[in-house]
């Protein structure tokens, strides 16, 4: 048994006398009660102990137990100030001294009480198979879980007491969203007046849509918004009964048929405004798809969320961040490639899997790393790109439908195996799972560009353009969709898209290939060479045989003509 207390840094660095003297009394008491199951304790370290049993029962016994050792300190303590366990049981032979306790199975216990949420037990089938459900324990089957440097899945279980209730909750951290979730609330008007109510939601109903239409967030529904709307309510009230991370409210004038608007962006955690808008138009122009003012407000609040969650991971320790501060600021810094900001993103990943081991999209992401590593030169092509496949499979292990999953799939096999039928199969997986997955519509783009289907290439980077309009990564289908555009001859538009791209993001070394060889073959020579400039500032060893030997583009109908263009603006030959 391995038995560990959950954020002891974050605890320790808060009230560090409080919390040793907590355990070493847990620590005694835990001494006390292993020794009456007949068990050993094997040592106990500055947060952890580690005990021996002679029987899977024994063991349940004490670690449900000693779960509850805290709960009368933490009926005084404030609740970021608690003290929680987790525990990790495995049956297995080990080497034991009068020491320490040795061999595989020890360190796949540890692995495993590193599942656990905060006053969980995690055991392995081999510890289940000596328990009898009902009379030692309850159980709940956890599935199939991938450890960090352990070959094969390990099926897991959650062991709580028994008793005439069940005490096992079914909703645990791996269920919890891994996106920030923003709750809408409808925009009162300034004046009574019952004709302009409609406002407000139309308002409401454009914002949530732009804002649902990224994968990164997670958007209330209007209907359950409305009921707070002209509701003198607190905002512990709305985050209690909406579950929202952030709140967006706001108020309007309606003046000779146009709009003035004003409205707060709140962090419901932290109670504070971290966005203010002030924004104005014609109200006529509400129903267009396209609305200035909406699309501004959701821009900025997306803005908002992105730099609030990003600056949170750039400053804060792991274990204290949240789940959803996790994946967006990972996501985030991988895509800006510095290298520090690139490893700090593969270590978040690591540390979300650990956290959420049934979710596949985090494996996914941590793929998409590994390959981005090689295309960026910072890896080793065989070792990266076989971990990338590697994650991918565990993402559909544990969700086989998982559309991002499959899209990343597809990449892989395109740009690095240049299997264009198994990459279209993964493209078509994916939208058949989910058919407003931008990822797998922007890669069958490519793919079609490949291919010389120039029609249906710019048909699905249009479609992935419209499905990302407020994507953290947006230059990044910007940049994507500038080469089927190139592909096609609309130089203007890859000219467009790849300077849009570049606006966002300028260490992105495709995006100047792109746009070097949509201006060349446009007739802007000069630009081009200027372009190719900055493409070897970002990219010194590129040249243009690596760019024949290395890039699907060159396989297509335009890529002799891409490649002259290269070599012709500056790019060394070999």
């Amino acid at each position: 048994m391995v038995m560990d207390l959950v954020e002891s840094t974050r605890l320790m660095a808060a009230d560090e006398r409080a919390v040793i003297d907590h355990w070493r009394g847990f620590v005694r008491a835990a001494s006390a009660n292993i020794s009456r199951h007949g068990g050993r304790m094997v040592k106990s370290l500055g947060d952890g102990i580690m005990a021996e049993f002679e029987s899977p029962r024994e063991a349940a016994a004490v670690a449900v137990a000693m779960h509850r050792h805290f709960d009368a300190a933490n009926s005084v303590l404030p609740t970021d100030s608690r003290l929680y366990l987790r525990a990790g049981l495995h049956a297995t032979s080990f080497y034991a001294d009068d020491i320490d306790i040795y061999g595989s199975g020890v360190n796949l216990a540890a692995r495993v009480a590193g599942l656990a949420g905060p006053g969980e037990t995690i055991v392995t089938s081999e510890v289940r198979d000596g328990l009898v459900e009902g009379l030692d324990a309850q159980l709940e089957d956890m599935g199939e879980c991938h450890l960090k440097h352990v070959p094969t899945p390990v099926r897991t279980y959650r062991v709580g007491p028994v008793g005439p209730n069940p005490s096992l909750r079914p909703a645990r951290e791996y269920l919890a969203p891994l996106q920030p979730t923003i709750a809408v609330i409808p925009f009162v008007s300034r004046k009574n007046e019952p004709e302009q109510f409609a406002i407000g939601e139309l308002l409401a109903d454009g914002i949530i849509g732009l804002l649902g239409r990224t994968a990164d967030l997670r958007v209330i529904s209007r209907l359950s918004c409305t009921v707070f709307r002209n509701r003198a309510t607190g905002l512990s009230v709305l985050t209690a009964h909406l579950d929202a991370s952030y709140v967006l409210t706001g108020s309007y004038v309606l003046e000779n048929g146009r709009l003035l608007v004003n409205a707060e962006f709140v962090d419901a955690h932290r109670n504070e405004v971290i966005a203010t808008f002030r924004e104005s138009g014609a109200v006529r122009e509400l129903l267009d798809a396209d609305n200035a003012l909406v699309g501004q407000m959701a821009a900025g609040v997306h803005r908002a969320v992105l730099n609030t969650e990003v600056g949170k991971a750039a400053i804060q320790p792991l274990p204290s961040l949240e789940s959803c501060t996790l994946m967006l600021g990972a996501i985030s810094l991988m895509h800006r490639l510095s290298d520090s900001d690139f490893e700090r993103s593969r270590v978040m990943l690591e540390h979300l899997i650990d956290r959420h081991p049934k979710y596949g999209t985090p494996k996914a992401w941590l793929g998409r790393w590994h390959n981005l590593a090689v295309a960026q030169g910072r890896g080793d092509p065989g070792k990266d790109i076989g971990r990338s496949f590697q994650l991918v499979r565990q993402a559909l292990d544990v969700e086989p439908g998982n559309a991002f999953a499959l899209s990343v799939k597809g990449l892989l096999h395109g740009y690095t195996e240049r299997r264009f039928d198994l990459a279209r199969d993964a493209y078509a997986e994916a939208l058949a799972s989910n058919p407003n997955e931008p990822l797998a519509w922007i890669g069958r783009a490519t793919l079609s560009t490949w291919e010389g289907d120039s029609a249906a290439a710019v048909g699905a980077a249009d479609h992935a353009l419209s499905l990302s309009p407020l994507d953290p990564i947006r230059y990044y289908f910007q940049s994507m969709a500038a080469v089927p555009m190139l592909a096609a001859g609309h130089y203007d538009k890859a000219i467009a898209l790849a300077t849009q791209s570049l606006r966002l993001n300028r260490m992105l070394s495709a995006t100047y290939k792109t746009l070097a060889e949509a201006q060349y073959l446009n007739g802007d020579r000069a630009a081009a060479r200027e372009t190719v400039q900055g493409l070897m500032a970002v990219e010194p060893e590129f040249t243009v045989e690596r760019f024949r030997a290395s890039s699907p583009l060159y396989l297509s109908p335009i890529g002799r003509d891409c490649a002259e263009a290269l070599l012709d603006s500056g790019v060394p030959a070999r």
